[in-house]
């Protein structure tokens, strides 16, 4: 089961993002949802973002592009790709050139294949993700979590 983060979940990162530095508010608070639903939705049978590591590189790019928040807007979509990522049974190792990576991003230099692959390269499937993930799973099912 594929699990996405609620907006709020990534309204909390930011937040926390802010915390240690930055400006708080939003540029477009709607865009939130939507850059999680873009990661997500298919026509018909066709799937733009088909695999985990894709629907990532797809959050990533709408994050850092869209820039639904004031500031803070890479490094929470860093974050979130971590939480996706993890939810979804990866390990994701924030590497040492994420910052120039998210740069280039936000410049427009990299395209969602090359984000992805970068992703790739930086994860890996983990157990304990996985456990964590069928966790989740069965909590939601029997409606402990909403």
């Amino acid at each position: 089961m594929l699990i996405v983060p609620p907006a709020g979940m990534l309204k909390l990162i930011h937040r926390l993002v802010i915390e240690e530095e930055g400006e708080p508010g939003y540029m477009s608070e709607g865009m939130i949802e939507g850059c999680l639903e873009r990661a997500i939705t298919y026509v018909y049978d066709f799937k733009p973002f088909p695999t985990i590591i894709m629907k990532a590189a797809a959050i990533m790019y709408c994050i850092i592009v869209f820039h639904p928040f004031v500031d803070g807007n890479k490094r929470t979509a860093v974050l979130a790709v971590f939480f996706f990522l993890y939810y979804n049974g990866y390990k994701f190792t924030i590497p040492d050139d994420s910052v120039e990576f998210t740069i280039a991003i936000a410049e427009f230099k990299k395209s969602e294949r090359q984000i992805a692959a970068w992703i790739h390269k930086n994860s890996r499937r983990s157990v304990r993700a996985l456990m964590s993930n069928l966790i989740l799973t069965v909590l939601y099912y029997i409606r402990l979590i909403p």
